[in-house]
Order: structure tokens, then sequence, then C-alpha cells
């Protein structure tokens, strides 16, 4: 096939196309003293394919023969020695130019510099530079790029404020030594300098800028800088894509769609850049959306396209939607790396796939640290406590070095299965053994832990101790657990700690007002309420939504902004099973359409705690039944007794305590030897003995009741 070959086509011919080029090479290499035109030839080609390694192993082959390279090829071979990061390879060309006596080339001497600087040997470039005859800007360009490798941008500076003559290379280095130590004020405050000096930015120097802007959140910045790129050089898919990255990070959602819908064309890189934006910016339903129409295109998904769905995903928790997109994923057979295996493990496991999971966990050949916290997290935040803290121990079998998200994991694990203990052990273990600072989530975690144990003062005294400042999730974690607690005296330092950082949340308040309201405060309830009408604070109402025939219906309590709420109101009045027809069809699809079967529960809780002896108020035919109204008709009777107590049974009863000693809601104890007299009977006020039966007609006049009388210490029934 050679022969053929290289009687129709001359070897430079061959070694310069791409499709011939490895058979050109097994013909060079047959040649036992190539000429240095043919060596040329060679380099160059293997050059412009961008082949590094196989660059540098026909330059030894060269070397061994004998030939020598031309002078014009040693900086194709410095390069590919900077690129391959063979630094002892480069080393050895260096003296190789050295011998032949090539340093007067100036095109030699840049690619050292360049060589040195790019293998962070500063000094090695700085000689280098120094012996240099003429000091154009190109070697002072790869100088400054290497102090803003290394981080030394003061020099960086010198060397640039020095230059006679800037190009716009030379300002892209600058600009780009001030983006990677994150100084964003002063690389646009250059990038002024720059417009005003008359220097015409180029499409590298206009990308770099969209990425200041979009680490720093400078949207007004980027809205200003998208006007220069008008001219047809500055046109290109990079740029847009840069923009459409920065309007992403910005939360400008829409203007990034606007440029995404103007590119003429688009890689893989705008459609991922795209999918992630929805994704990230909250809107999961778009980013479905767009991965649906670029399947239809040509551009088939990477791996990136791919965590961005995953994400999307999540945010719904649609279950449908994760095995769509988890067989997607693996039927395309991409590899399973950290990236890709983490994002399916946390899409799994949000939608409660804990089995899919780990399975994808266990076939990643090479787990880093970011899968072990995601499948650890998924453990806990589904609830196995144990899975997650044994996994966390194979993982420090591995020798996998945990850092603060995987803590973070571990202490939310002990607080859903409530191991105080070993909550605590671990906090200690990552101040101690592994040397991580505890962050505001890990205080969030402890203190949670704390609460749930009913150590409601000893996380009030960790909070105060805390190394970092306490949020307003920490200060609303203890301020609930109060509520639980019944703890009046610290609910209200939570609180007070709370309206000082978030005045108008109306959770607080409401949360302050019903532990109150528990304590039987009902002054305080009033002063909350009138607290919140003052500062024009409003509760936030819940709601319930469904989503059918990909539209989805919200409804709130009394609602009638649903088109067809009288219909679900009359229907739905008598607790029975319908069929609500939100299509434009007359007959209901049963088949797509959702059961409403909505049971009067309140109802029966209202009929279950109303005395025998009374009927229950028959509700009005086109009555909506408020639970308000509901809660306030709960009354308790006594059925030995007869005392008709308030919201809580016993409550002020002389016999409280005494007749029975547990209750229940919505149920009462009776005895059998008094089921036959009238509930509303009022029980004898003191008993000379247990077995005296006749009861005393008088009130106690002491505050301590008398011992009860044998017929309400007898075997209870239930009364229901």
């Amino acid at each position: 096939m050679e022969a053929c070959l290289l009687k129709t086509r001359p070897l430079h011919a061959l070694l310069s196309d791409p499709t011939t080029s490895r058979a050109a090479r097994h013909l060079f290499d047959a040649v036992r003293r190539p000429t240095p035109a043919l060596c040329g030839t060679l380099l160059s080609a293997l050059s412009r394919l961008s082949s590094h390694q196989e660059l540098l192993q026909a330059f030894s082959s060269m070397h061994h023969k004998g030939t020598n390279v031309p002078p014009g090829c040693v900086p194709l071979i410095v390069k590919s020695c900077a690129l391959s990061a063979a630094s002892c390879q480069g080393r050895q060309v260096h003296c190789h130019v050295l011998v032949r006596g090539l340093l007067g080339d100036v095109f030699v001497h840049t690619a050292l510099v360049d060589f040195y600087a790019k293998n962070a040997d500063m000094g090695s470039a700085v000689r280098v530079f120094e012996e240099m005859p003429v000091k154009d800007p190109i070697p002072i360009n790869c100088l400054i790029t290497g102090y803003s490798k290394s981080g030394d941008v003061d020099k960086a500076r010198k060397l640039f404020d020095g230059m006679s003559r800037r190009t716009s290379a030379s300002w892209n280095s600058m600009i780009a030594c001030y983006s990677h130590r994150g100084e964003f004020r002063e690389a646009l405050s250059l990038f002024d300098r720059m417009l005003g000096e008359g220097a015409r930015p180029n499409a590298i120097t206009i990308t770099t800028v969209f990425s200041i802007c979009a680490k720093s959140g400078d949207l007004d910045t980027g809205k200003r800088v998208r006007a220069l790129i008008g001219e047809e050089e500055l046109q290109n898919v990079i740029v847009h894509t840069a923009l459409m990255e920065m309007y992403v990070k910005c939360r400008a959602i829409d203007e990034a769609r606007q440029e995404f819908d103007c590119m003429s064309r688009r890689d893989v890189v705008a459609w991922s850049t795209m999918i992630a934006g929805y994704a990230q910016n909250g809107r999961p339903h778009e980013s479905i959306e767009l991965f649906e129409r670029m399947k239809a295109t040509d551009c088939r998904p990477n791996e990136v396209t791919l965590v961005g769905v995953m994400s999307a995903c999540a945010q719904l928790g649609s279950d449908e939607l994760v095995e769509q997109i988890g067989n997607y994923a693996e039927s395309q057979r991409l590899p399973l790396t950290s990236y890709l295996g983490s994002a399916l493990i946390d899409m799994y496991t949000r939608c409660g796939h804990v089995g899919r999971a780990r399975g994808v966990f266990d076939r990643m050949e090479q787990k880093g640290v970011i899968a072990w916290n995601s499948m650890i997290r998924g453990l806990a935040m589904n609830g196995f406590a144990e899975d997650a803290i044994g996994l966390y121990e194979k993982m420090a079998e591995d020798g996998v070095q945990p850092n603060e998200i995987t803590f973070v994991a571990l202490l939310a694990a002990c607080t859903h299965a409530g191991l105080i203990d070993q909550g605590m052990a671990f906090f200690e273990e990552m101040k101690g053994k592994h040397l991580v600072s505890p962050q505001v989530e890990h205080c969030a975690c402890l203190v949670d832990l704390l609460c749930k144990s009913g150590g409601l003062w000893e996380a009030y005294k960790f909070i105060c101790d805390m190394e970092v400042e306490p949020n307003a999730v920490i200060w609303t974690t203890l301020l609930s657990a109060c509520r639980v607690h019944a703890d009046v005296e610290l609910a209200k330092l939570a609180a007070s700690k709370l309206l000082v950082m978030e005045p108008d949340n109306s959770s607080i308040y409401v949360l302050l007002s019903n532990i109150y309201a528990d304590a039987g405060l009902w002054g305080d309830v009033r002063e909350i309420r009138d607290l919140m009408r003052s500062k024009n604070v409003h509760k936030l109402s819940a709601y319930s939504w469904i989503k059918l025939d990909s539209e989805v219906h919200k409804f709130l309590v009394q609602d009638t902004y649903h088109p067809k709420s009288a219909q679900i109101y009359e229907r739905t009045r008598d607790g029975q099973i319908w069929w609500i027809p939100f299509s434009s069809s007359s007959e209901p699809d049963r088949t797509s359409q959702w059961s409403w079967k909505l049971t009067r529960t309140r109802r029966r809780r209202r009929l279950a705690t109303t005395p025998s002896n009374r009927s229950p108020r028959p509700l009005p035919k086109k009555e909506i039944p408020d639970p308000r109204r509901l809660r306030r008709r709960r009354r308790w009777r006594c059925s030995s007794s007869g005392w008709a107590g308030g919201r809580w049974p016993c409550s002020g009863c002389p016999w409280a305590g005494i007749c029975r000693t547990s209750w229940r809601w919505g149920t009462s104890w009776r005895s059998t030897a008094s089921s036959a007299s009238s509930p509303s009977t009022p029980p004898p006020a003191h008993a000379a003995s247990p077995s005296d039966s006749t009861p005393a007609t008088a009130a106690p006049s002491s505050p301590t009741p008398p011992t009860p009388p044998s017929s309400l210490t007898a075997s209870p029934r239930i009364l229901c």
C-alpha cells in the first residue's frame, strides 16, 4: 500500500494529508538518511495535526540517524515540549540548540521563553529573555502569562507598564492575569484603559471580559461589552457562548435565550450552556424542552449536557422523566466518570431511587470524593442513616480524604436517625482529625440534632459559642423546637434574634404566636398579631397543585380562582368520588384524569368530639365548611364527672388526674358503673371509702379534690 501511495503522490504531500499521514510515517521510518527538507516536512505536518508526542518521537529518531533538523523546525519542537509538559526533553532541545549555535534566531529564543514560562520555571525564562538581542512584545507576553500562572501579578504589571508597544495579546495577558487572581475590578479597569488608548479588542479579549462579568455578577458591564461585538470578526460561536454564560450566571436567563435563538450555528457547548442555565435558574421545564429539541438536531449531547438535564430532573422529581433520562444516559455508552456518575446518583436519590443510585455508584471504576459525597448524602436524605455511616467507613478504608460536604451529609444522617452521640463524634472528628473548619451548615445540623434530642438550652449555648455567625436557619430550627417542647422563654430569645435578621418573614410571627397560644398567653398572641398588622406582614398562603395534561392546577383554601371551582365544590360536597373533567372533552378520560376523593376528615372529628346527648348541627346544603369554625366548636365533656371543658380535656376540672390517668384526642373514659346515668350528672364530691356508693351533693370546699368513689376507678371503656 505504501509503495502504491509513493508512486502516485510525493512523500511530503502524503505527510501533510491527515488521512495518509500514518502510512507516510512508515515510509519515512524506512528511509535510512532522510534529507533535512524531508525532516522539515514531517515535523511541520505533525505540528499542524497537533500530534506533539509523535513529533517528539520523530525528532528523537532523526537525531539517532544523524540527520540535522532545519533551524526553522526547532521552534516547533520546543512548542511541542511546552504543550506536552515534557520538561526534560525541552531542556535537551535547549542543549541541542546551544551545540548547533541557533540562539541567534529570535524565533528559537521566543519559543524557549514560552517553554520555560509554561513549565513554571520563570528564572530560566528570564535568563533566556535577557539574552535576546531584540525584545519584541511576543516574549514579554509569554513572561506576563508565566507570572500570571505563578501568581506574581506585580512583576507581570511591571513588565506590562514597561512595554513601549502593546499588542492585543499584551492586553489580553494582563487582563487574564488579574482575572486568575480574582481581581475583577482591576481587570475591568484595564479593559477600559485598553479601549481608551484605541486598542482594538479581539475575540479572546471579549471572551475574557464576559467571563469576568459572569464571575463577578456585573450584568451592566456585560451589556456594555455586548455592544462591541457587532463587528463580523467577533461574531463566532465562542464569543456568543461566553455571552450566554454571562447572562446565565447573572440570572438574566431570558436574554441568554435570545442570544441562543439568534445564533446561526450552535455547537454542543452552546446547547449545554443553555440547558444547564435553565436548570441553574430554577426553570427545569424549559431545560427538558430544550434538551428534547437538541436531540432532534444533528448535535449529539455530551457529558456536560446530560449533567444539566439530570439537574433539571432532580428539581422536578418526576419518576417518569428520571426513568427516561437515566435510560438515555446509559444508552449513550458514555464513560461513567466521576462528574457524570455523581449527577446520576444525585438525580436518582432525589427521586427516591436509592437502589439504582447504588448500582451506578458500584459500577464506577474511579470514585472521587464527589461521588462518595453524592452517595452518602443520598442515603442520608432517604433515611438510610446506618448505610450512610457504613459507606463513610468504607470511604475511609479506601483512603479517600473527606471534605466539608462529607460531614454535612453525615451530620444530616445522624439528625434524621436521632444518633446524638454519633453526630457529636463526627463533629469532633471533623475538627480534630481532618482539620475541617466548621461552617454554618455543620452547625445547623448539630443544632437540629440537639433540639430533636430535647437539649434546647445546650443548643442555645452551642449557638452562642459558634465560631461562625449563626444565620436565620439556625435560629428558626431552635424556635421550632421551642414549640415542640413548650419552652416560651427560649422562644422569645430565638424570635428576638430572628426578627432582627428577617423582620418581614411572616413565618416567624406565626410560629411565635402559636407558641404563645399553646401556652395560653392570649395577650401576647394579640400583641404579635397587632405587630404583624402594624408592619404590614402577611402570612403566605399554602396551596396544593396537581399536574394534568401538561397543565398545573393550583388550589387554595376556599379558592374560587379556578375556572371550574363551582363544579369542584358541588361534586365534592358529599365526600363522594367524582371525576372532575378539567379537559375540554365532555366524557372523562379515566386513563389521564385524576380521581378526586375528598373525605370529610374535619367533620368526622367534629362528630367524634360532640357530646352524646346532643346531635351535631347539620351543615347547610350549600355552605362550605370553615375549618376554623369547626375547630372552635370542639368541646370536651367528661362522661364520668359531666365536666364540660374547653379545648383540652380535664382543663379546670376538679377531678383532673383522679378519675383517669390518660386521654386521647377524640376519646374519653367512662366507667361501666356510671354508663347508665346521664353524662351531665355531676360526680360525687367525696367518698368515705372505696366501697361507699352514696355520693355527696356538695362541691368540694378544699382546692385538693377528695378520693373518687369506686365508680370512677372502675375498668373503663371507650366512648367515641
